[in-house]
């Protein structure tokens, strides 16, 4: 029982992490939209402060994603050229031939 739960556990932080990273995409992209034209109080301006805040968070997930897609598509072309050659190459055993082994 402590394994199933362990396993749901995982899938439970892994599932509510990547809610919060959407979330957190989201919010910065609909934050830019909103403010992209806001007045501007001087040099230490909140908004502008979040607004680059926001930009920087947006290009974090943008080289993270170009990163994984570099790696994950490599192992995907992997795993089909392998399922390809293992559906083509037949191999025969005495099984497939139906041979009965006897003593």
């Amino acid at each position: 029982m402590r394994r199933f739960w362990k396993n749901n556990a995982k899938r439970i932080t892994a599932g509510i992490l990547g809610f919060m990273v959407l979330f957190v995409l989201m919010f910065s992209a609909l934050y830019i939209a909103v403010e992209l034209r806001h007045d501007c109080c001087g040099e230490r301006c909140p908004v502008c402060t979040t607004l680059h805040q926001c930009e920087t968070v947006l290009k974090i997930f943008h080289t993270a994603k170009v990163k994984a897609v570099q790696c994950v598509v490599p192992l995907l072309i992997l795993a089909i050229v392998i399922a390809f050659i293992s559906l083509y190459s037949y191999s025969e055993t005495p099984v497939s031939q139906k041979v009965r082994l006897n003593n």
